[in-house]
């Protein structure tokens, strides 16, 4: 009921049908005469009762819809493509393509159920975009701070002689710099992106940042217990709030980077059955599977709003 009065709506507001009842009703006021008007309101009524449902018009509405995603994403793409690694940038293009493949099924068009697994795909894509910028910022946030905890940290378990140790991107962030300054430098293009790929090193790095920071809430533990000034006191506690805050940070990080890791690969997954499925499959099945990683897809982004939200805090 609400996409009908949607298409009812869209179909009053083109600009072939403004102009036509706007004619209608100037010459009807040149001529003094209201028969223009009147056949004009006819002409309307006509036009409402059977254009807005008319598979024509449906696929008018999907063409203008995909013209305007497509302007979307490439925005989108302006955006964060200097931002993520050439590799991101190749698996969302295979992305693309598949999407292009299912879009390309012209028998379909004008089926409801396939134009909404169109427009999921499409939501998908811009999902991956978004969380390819995340997983950008974050894996190079975590190699930043082990260098900055641990400096010369050598992995232990180094899947090759030539990884054994970490390198991370060649700006240094000076810590002088304001936090809009610190952000807006996170979104600046790298010039090397030096930080490995895969998930083989973030576990151990978030381990020995975790370690670091602990070392160091034990050794203002020893500090408090041989303080007796109330102010410095209170500025030991904060410190130590401050390196127990960043600690639980460090491992959310952590994590979030596999999950979005994983996420990512459902997302390249999921593309590929419902390319294969599409016409094999029952309209319904197609729909569920495709729901169900959309479901999973919001999932991860109220993760990364509240990981948001602790940073901000």
């Amino acid at each position: 009921m609400d996409e009908k009065k949607s298409n009812l709506r869209k179909a009053f507001e083109e600009t072939f049908n403004v102009v036509g009842l706007g004619g209608a009703a100037a010459l009807s006021l040149a001529l003094l005469n209201p028969i223009p008007l009147l056949i004009g309101l006819v002409a309307e009524a006509a036009y409402l009762l059977f254009v807005p449902d008319s598979s024509w018009y449906m696929q008018r509405l999907s063409r203008r819809a995909d013209a305007e995603i497509v302007a979307r994403r490439e925005e989108l793409k302006k955006q964060i493509f200097p931002q993520i690694p050439e590799n991101l940038q190749q698996r969302f293009a295979r992305l693309e393509n598949i999407r292009a493949q299912v879009g390309g099924n012209t028998d379909m068009q004008d089926q409801k159920w396939f134009r909404e697994v169109v427009r999921k795909l499409d939501y998908l894509l811009e999902k991956f975009l978004m969380f390819a910028q995340k997983e950008a910022q974050f894996r190079r946030y975590l190699l930043t701070v082990l260098r900055d905890v641990v400096p010369n940290y050598r992995m232990k378990n180094p899947p090759h002689d030539d990884d054994s140790t970490v390198s991370i991107p060649v700006r240094v962030v000076d810590r002088r710099r304001g936090r809009k300054d610190l952000a807006r430098a996170e979104n600046e293009r790298l010039p090397d992106y030096s930080v490995p790929e895969g998930d083989y090193w973030i576990p151990e790095a978030v381990q020995a940042i975790e370690e670091r920071y602990a070392k160091e809430i034990s050794e203002l533990a020893v500090k408090r217990e041989a303080e007796e000034d109330h102010n410095t006191l209170a500025i030991l506690d904060k410190r130590t709030e401050v390196l127990e805050q960043r600690r639980e940070y460090i491992g959310k990080i952590g994590k979030i980077l596999v999950n979005l890791g994983h996420q990512m690969e459902l997302l390249e997954d999921s593309f590929g059955l419902i390319n294969d499925q599409i016409r094999a499959r029952p309209p319904e099945q197609v729909l569920a599977d495709i729901e169900g990683v959309v479901y999973q897809t919001d999932s991860m982004t109220r993760l990364l709003e509240e990981l948001s939200s602790f940073d901000q805090a």
